[in-house]
């Protein structure tokens, strides 16, 4: 279970280095078929990257919901009504293997532009394909991190698992992305990318604890 944990914590930090560098290969915008042709290499490399991030994140979401469920016992008796980790560690799980599978689908649609590019056809297709790719998950992540980050917190506050400090960090976190979702829906400014990148942020401090102790952290 340990090597479990730990091997989540490494593919989390491997996650969040294929995804930034997908970013930095195509970025978010979308391609016309010309463009991808000529570029069809990044492309590809980009897919890749997708599919690692995608596999990375749901990787490193299992380790994560395990730690958080591995000391459940030792807190269920401080629990309130019985309310221990386990009906959050359940949401956590949930939210990331969602958010990881997102990735995956967007490697999907980016492997069918390229398919379309290469046969010459669906000139228009190929551009919608390329924006569904990266849009898809950046439309989505506020959501999923909300919840994911919510449900986190309330476990590690609930179970000795995490230092203490983690579980109020993660639900500054949620508190702040859901700001600046409501910003982003209903305001002028287009935050995808910044929610995005505190995301990403995220997932390398939880996969640095996550390689770090395993013993119940006193409160």
């Amino acid at each position: 279970m340990v090597k479990l944990e730990r091997l989540g914590g490494a593919t989390g930090i491997v996650a969040v280095a294929a995804i930034a560098t997908q970013f930095v290969l195509v970025g978010t915008a979308g391609t016309d078929a010309q463009s991808l042709l000529r570029a069809r290499a990044r492309w590809e490399l980009a897919t890749f990257m997708r599919v690692v991030g995608g596999l990375g994140i749901m990787w490193f979401t299992t380790g994560f919901a395990a730690r958080l469920r591995r000391f459940s016992s030792v807190s269920s008796a401080k629990s309130v009504d019985g309310f221990g980790p386990a009906g959050p560690s359940t949401i956590v799980l949930g939210a990331g293997l969602l958010w990881g599978a997102m990735w995956l689908l967007s490697a999907v649609f980016n492997s069918v532009a390229i398919a379309e590019a290469v046969r010459g056809d669906g000139e228009g297709s190929v551009r919608w394909l390329s924006i569904l790719g990266s849009q898809t998950v950046l439309v989505l992540t506020p959501t999923l991190m909300i919840t994911f980050l919510t449900a986190a917190g309330v476990a590690v506050l609930a179970s000795p698992t995490f230092p203490r400090r983690f579980g109020h960090a993660a639900l500054f976190f949620a508190l702040v992305r859901t700001g600046l979702a409501l910003v982003d829906w209903y305001g002028g400014a287009d935050l995808a990318m910044r929610i995005m990148d505190m995301t990403l942020i995220w997932v390398v401090i939880a996969s640095i604890h996550l390689m770090g102790a395993t013993r119940p952290v006193q409160a």
